[in-house]
């Protein structure tokens, strides 16, 4: 198992290598021939902007690019969830050690400002 602080390095060299990210899905249909069989594939490009589902027809060559750049946004996304786990276990393994210090430490005393009793 890697360290939280190490994972975290792993986490934002991922992160670094993808190039592409795009927002929504593709979806590939297939539509009936008239002679029997089918024609296509057809690429849809859907995604939600400001509130409402955009559609788009697709290219079939522009299709695999944006299969890829789809996928590494989703990466992105899962990448960025287990940054912030890693990241909340730092910062908890570093809480649990500073109490662990402060409650291994010695207590420091204030000196008495009372003189000492003479017998």
């Amino acid at each position: 198992m890697t360290s939280p602080s190490v994972r975290r390095t792993q986490i934002i060299e991922q992160l670094a290598q993808l190039d592409t990210m795009e927002y929504g899905s593709l979806r590939a249909e297939h539509r009936l021939a008239a002679g029997g069989g089918t024609t296509g594939p057809y690429f849809q490009h859907q995604v939600w902007e400001r509130g409402k589902n955009v559609s788009q027809r697709i290219r079939a060559d522009e299709a695999p690019a944006l299969q890829t750049a789809i996928a590494n946004r989703q990466l992105a996304e899962t990448l960025a969830r287990e940054y912030i786990a890693a990241t909340v276990q730092l910062t908890r393994q570093c809480a649990d050690e500073a109490a662990l210090a402060k409650k291994n430490a010695r207590s420091w005393r204030r000196p008495s400002l009372r003189k000492p009793e003479r017998s």
